[in-house]
């Protein structure tokens, strides 16, 4: 059974996202002049939004809705109108203290310091770089936040500049955008593979070579495009074949696909191709399905398509008989294939029973199902480990035997950088390949 561990940091994850959104529109509602405001003045005005546009303006249901007490909320309330719903107003009470007299600061020859190494570098490197050089070069201790102060101070700084600040403001007019999609440029997380059916479907295409080339090369002409949907869980599949690659054709075998899933579809994950994107998005952002986008050419992020694949070609295609020149011929060869991967096929990684069979049992018992999984994830860590020991020196012999080579040639002594080299070929180090 899947770790509780694991799904509350998942149900974690979109709660945050749930109060980011509602932290947008209450800025864009209650925030029209862009005032900046700390933490604590943002949770308050979330408060208010649930307030005003939420609750309609009853104190005493958003309070129980938020979780603070009737009066809180009065005062608050109270408070943001007198103030002519001034947003600075739901700042909290500074806690610095009054009289800073007695403060140590840094002496006017360490802040010239600080500007200097700054320049030095062409104001490329950050405060902690800045910091390091004080200490270690000119043996004086002073923080990387009180580094970073000076350098604001002194307008060393240009936050104009910051990738960092351009990506986190380009997200922001992403987010506040009312056309936002339901897509992150992550691979799904790893609960997701074994979860349920339908939590993940993994999509992916491949070319189909045709029997007869009427043009030379890598015409798009001379193959077929296979659209391949499978359930990451049950590896139920769903194929289509189309003679284009544009995003409409791609959208009619994922319509086709929900029909033939005998389960909902909460999640989608395809690789960064043109085809899966701008319509594609939108289509599956009109049934609430969350698409995730595979790293560049990382194909293990989308492993269970990608392994169907392989079967189709080293089972079904390289066999013969099995691509036609007719578009609608084909679509019927490829029809059969479907229904004999999802209810004749049986997989190794499902105890030996077919997808549907498979499916079956989870709705019969789950703990059964899951524990299937259970096992074909620990085979698969056994055989990671095989193969990431396959490839090491093992004998302790071979090692020191290369360590008096690698010290002989290293100190230029060639009688025993010869010597050593006999004793790696005798050792047979040489000949392992």
């Amino acid at each position: 059974m899947l770790q509780n561990e694991s799904v509350n940091d998942w149900l974690k994850l979109v709660k945050t996202n749930s109060a980011n959104i509602m932290q947008t529109l209450a800025e864009k509602k209650l925030n029209p002049n862009n005032y900046y405001l700390s933490q604590e003045a943002k949770k308050r005005l979330r408060w208010l939004y649930i307030l005003y546009h939420d609750q309609k303006g009853n104190v005493s249901a958003s309070a129980r809705k938020v979780g603070i007490s009737r009066m809180w909320m009065s005062h608050l309330k109270q408070t943001f109108e007198h103030n002519n719903k001034d947003l600075r107003c739901l700042e909290p009470e500074s806690k610095a203290p009054k009289n800073t007299g007695n403060r140590i600061t840094i002496s006017k020859k360490i802040e010239n310091l600080i500007l200097r190494i700054g320049d030095d570098s062409l104001n490329v490197w950050g405060k902690k770089k800045i910091s390091e050089t004080l200490r270690i070069e000119h043996k004086i201790s002073v923080s990387p936040n009180t580094v970073n102060k000076y350098l604001h101070k002194r307008k060393r700084i240009c936050p104009k500049l910051s990738l960092k600040n351009i990506k986190a403001f380009e997200d922001k007019k992403i987010r506040d955008s009312e056309n936002i999609l339901l897509k992150v440029k992550f691979r799904p997380p790893k609960i997701l593979k074994d979860y349920a059916p339908g939590a993940l479907i993994e999509k992916d295409m491949k070319y189909i070579g045709k029997t007869s080339k009427d043009h030379v090369g890598k015409h798009q002409e001379n193959f077929w495009r296979q659209h391949t949907e499978e359930d990451s869980f049950t590896r139920i599949g769903k194929l289509g074949i189309s003679d284009g690659q544009t995003t409409e054709i791609a959208i009619a075998p994922r319509k086709s696909a929900k029909k033939r899933f005998p389960f909902a579809i909460a999640c989608e994950n395809t690789d960064n191709g043109f085809e899966n994107n701008n319509d594609f998005s939108k289509e599956l952002k009109k049934e609430n399905t969350f698409h995730f986008y595979s790293n560049r050419s990382a194909p293990t992020d989308n492993p269970r398509v990608e392994r169907s694949r392989l079967t189709d070609d080293a089972e079904f295609y390289s066999r013969g008989g099995n691509v036609a020149d007719n578009l609608q011929k084909q679509k019927e060869i490829t029809q059969r294939r479907e229904d004999f991967y999802n209810f004749k096929r049986r997989h190794q990684a499902l105890a030996y029973l077919t997808p549907m069979e498979f499916y079956v049992l989870w709705k019969k018992n789950p703990a059964e199902a899951y524990t299937i999984t259970a096992k074909w994830q620990e085979y698969l860590k056994k055989q990671r480990l095989r193969l990431a020991t396959s490839g090491r020196i093992k004998k302790k012999e071979q090692i020191e035997t290369l360590m008096k080579f690698i010290d002989a040639k290293l100190k230029h002594k060639k009688e025993e950088v010869e010597d050593a080299k006999n004793q790696l070929i005798n050792c047979k180090l040489c000949s392992v390949a």
